[in-house]
C-alpha cells in the first residue's frame, strides 16, 4: 500500500488513464471511475434483513427486503427486525436512525453495532416505519419505508366498540327509564290507594244513610217494636260494617256474617217481599281466606230496592253464592227474580232518595284494585232470564282474595 507519492511523478495517457509514482510503487486509474465509485457510495441500499414476531422468524410471500407492506396475523402485538446498509467499505462509519408512527414520532439514532429494533404491546392498526442511513459525508441520503398492518379481532374493531357503547348507553337509558317509570308507578299506586281510601270512606255514609231510611220507615208506620229491634240490630251491623271497611282485607267468615245481618234487617223491613239464601258451601277454610270488604252489599241492596221490592202478587227470592276461582280471586253471584233492569229504570224516578251510588263506588273500587294488584277483576250485570216479564237480574263480581 502506497502512503507517500513523489512530486512530479505522474503521467496521463492518451486514453485518459493517469499514473502516479510513490514510495514503493505506482498506481493508475481513470478519473471517471472515481466519480462512478463515489456515486455508488452515495446510493447504497438500506435493507431489512430479518423480521421476527415473538422471537420467531416470520416469512412472507416474497423476501422481507423486497416488500413495502407487512401484514401480521390477528393477535400479533410485537415484532423485531434487523436492517443494514449495503456499503461494506464504510460499514463501520455508517449511522442509522428510525421512527415508528404511533410509538415514537421523533427520530431514534443508532450506529452500525445496533442495527435492530423491538416493539411490543402494539394494538391493531396500520403503522409506518421509517429507517434512514447516512453516507460518509454525514448526509441522511438512504432510506426505506415499511408499512406494518395488524388486523383486529372483531371485538377490537371500531364497529364493535360503537356497538358496545350503544348497548351500554341503551342499557343505562333503560335502567333510568325503568327507574323513573317505577317511581311514577309507585306514586300512581299511592294515588290509587288514596282514591281507594276515599271511595271506601264514601261507602260508610252511603250505607248509614240507607239504613236510617229503613228506621225512618218503621217510625213513620208507628211500628215501635220493629223500630227498636231494627235499631239494636242496626247498631251491631253498623259496627261490624265500619270495622270491615277500615281494613283492606277481612276474613271471609266476617264478611258473610255482615251480609247475613244486613239481609236479616232488610228482610225484617220487607218481610212480605222476598226470601233469600246466602251460600258459601263451595269455599272451605273461610276463616283463613280474606276478601276485599264491602263489595257485595250494594248489589244485594240494589236487588232488594230495585228488583224484588217492586214485585206485585208474589214474593221474590234473592240468591247469593260465593264460589272459588283461583288463589287471587273468588266469585260472588247475586241473582234475583225481581222485575229486572228495564222495569227498574221506569220505577227509579218514583223512589226519592234512592239514587244508587253504592254500585258506582264498588265499580270504581274494583277498577282501582285491579290496577294495584295487576289482576283483572271483572264485574258483569245482566238479565237473569230472557223473554219473560220479570227478567230478574244476575250480578257476577270477582272479589280480590288474600
Amino acid at each position: 500500500m502506497i502512503e507517500e507519492f513523489n512530486s512530479d511523478s505522474w503521467f496521463q495517457a492518451e486514453d485518459g488513464e493517469m499514473f502516479f509514482g510513490g514510495v514503493g510503487g505506482m498506481i493508475s486509474f481513470y478519473p471517471d471511475s472515481v466519480e462512478r465509485n463515489l456515486s455508488m457510495q452515495e446510493n447504497n441500499q438500506l435493507l431489512i434483513t430479518e423480521f421476527q414476531v415473538s422471537g420467531i422468524p416470520r416469512y412472507f410471500d416474497k423476501p422481507v427486503y423486497e416488500t413495502d407492506t407487512i401484514r401480521l396475523q390477528k393477535g400479533d402485538n410485537n415484532f423485531q427486525l434487523t436492517y443494514a446498509s449495503i456499503d461494506f467499505q464504510n460499514a463501520g462509519n455508517i449511522k442509522y436512525r428510525y421512527r415508528f408512527s404511533g410509538k415514537n414520532n421523533t427520530w431514534i439514532e443508532t450506529d452500525h453495532l445496533h442495527r435492530n429494533m423491538n416493539y411490543t404491546n402494539l394494538t391493531p392498526g396500520r403503522y409506518n416505519l421509517e429507517i434512514e442511513a447516512n453516507n460518509t459525508s454525514g448526509q441522511w441520503n438512504t432510506a426505506t419505508d415499511l408499512q406494518i398492518v395488524i388486523p383486529p379481532y372483531f371485538y377490537q374493531t371500531l364497529l364493535f366498540k360503537l356497538l358496545i357503547l350503544f348497548f351500554t348507553v341503551a342499557i343505562v337509558a333503560s335502567f333510568v327509564f325503568l327507574f323513573i317509570r317505577q317511581i311514577r308507578l309507585v306514586e300512581k299506586q299511592k294515588q290509587d290507594k288514596l282514591r281507594l281510601e276515599s271511595l271506601r270512606g264514601q261507602m260508610n255514609p252511603h250505607f248509614i244513610f240507607n239504613s236510617l231510611n229503613s228506621i225512618n220507615y218503621f217510625i213513620s208506620n208507628n211500628d215501635k217494636i220493629s223500630a227498636n229491634r231494627y235499631i239494636a240490630d242496626f247498631s251491631r251491623l253498623i259496627r261490624a260494617f265500619l270495622n270491615n271497611l277500615s281494613n283492606d282485607y277481612v276474613p271471609l267468615e266476617k264478611e258473610l256474617e255482615s251480609l247475613e245481618d244486613y239481609l236479616k234487617l232488610e228482610h225484617l223491613r220487607f218481610r212480605n217481599k222476598f226470601d233469600y239464601a246466602l251460600l258459601a258451601d263451595k269455599i272451605t277454610d273461610k276463616e283463613n281466606i280474606e276478601v276485599f270488604p264491602g263489595m257485595v252489599q250494594p248489589f244485594i241492596e240494589n236487588a232488594i230496592w230495585h228488583g224484588v221490592r217492586s214485585l206485585e202478587n208474589r214474593k221474590g227470592f234473592i240468591r247469593i253464592e260465593f264460589v272459588p276461582v283461583n288463589e287471587s280471586k273468588i266469585q260472588c253471584i247475586i241473582e234475583d227474580d225481581g222485575i229486572g233492569r228495564k222495569q227498574a229504570r221506569q220505577f227509579q224516578n218514583k223512589m226519592p232518595g234512592k239514587k244508587s251510588l253504592g254500585i258506582g263506588i264498588v265499580t270504581e273500587r274494583l277498577r282501582i284494585v285491579s290496577k294495584i294488584m295487576n289482576t283483572d277483576y271483572r264485574l258483569s250485570i245482566s238479565d237473569a232470564k230472557l223473554n219473560v216479564t220479570d227478567t230478574g237480574t244476575l250480578v257476577i263480581i270477582e272479589l280480590p282474595v288474600k
